[in-house]
């Protein structure tokens, strides 16, 4: 049987090999580039923040709306090549961390029907 501190050694190496992969440092780079303009970096985070809660929310008579508003912002931030890019690595680093999600969910078979 595998002790717990196996388990917290191993944790340690993925957060480490996520850290050391490509998705990730992509990913910095990309948000070290929005940082340096304040004020694209505060437009971004709320458009990410607000499609984040939208994504998450259960259907409203708002939601069609809140999307159409989202859009719109989308196609202004776009214009943009540097969101472009970190939007980009952002969700490449997100896919990573979803499958590393489902292998270990499907492994330990929690019955989530993946």
């Amino acid at each position: 049987m595998i002790e717990m501190s196996s388990v917290w050694q191993c944790t340690e190496s993925l957060t480490e090999a996520i850290a050391q992969s490509e998705e990730y440092k992509a990913y910095n780079e990309a948000r070290e580039i929005i940082s340096s303009n304040v004020e694209l970096s505060i437009k971004l985070n709320e458009y990410r923040l607000r499609s984040f809660h939208l994504q998450n929310s259960a259907s409203s008579e708002e939601y069609l709306d809140e999307l159409d508003l989202l859009e719109l912002e989308y196609v202004q931030l776009k214009k943009d090549p540097k969101v472009i890019a970190f939007l980009a690595t952002e969700l490449r680093l997100c896919r990573m961390i979803q499958e590393i999600n489902t292998a270990i969910a499907k492994l330990i078979d929690l019955e989530l029907k993946l």
